[in-house]
């Protein structure tokens, strides 16, 4: 019996020291009311977007353009389609029947 109280005592005085000593810790990452008003968003760098966000959208946006410019200079040097000069039948090529 007393073995069990020594025990549910001890137990109960590690719980309060770990509750009261998880409040007080160390503070490594400088949360002060002064660093949270100079930077209120640290990972927004649009006004919705984090960077990842944005460079994510500028790698989409490149590649879409650089594939249009592809599709653009076929279409400038005429590759686009078969000429309809010829007066005999052309055999389409595309993939469009």
């Amino acid at each position: 019996m007393r073995n069990t109280s020594l025990l549910v005592s001890l137990a109960s005085a590690f719980i309060t020291l770990l509750m009261v000593g998880g409040c007080t810790s160390s503070n490594p990452k400088n949360v002060s009311i002064s660093s949270i008003r100079g930077n209120l968003t640290p990972e927004v760098r649009g006004t919705s977007e984090t960077s990842y966000d944005i460079d994510n959208n500028m790698a989409i946006v490149g590649n879409i353009q650089l594939r249009q410019a592809s599709e653009d200079l076929g279409r400038l040097f005429l590759f686009d389609q078969p000429s309809t000069l010829s007066p005999y039948p052309i055999v389409p090529t595309g993939l469009d029947p």
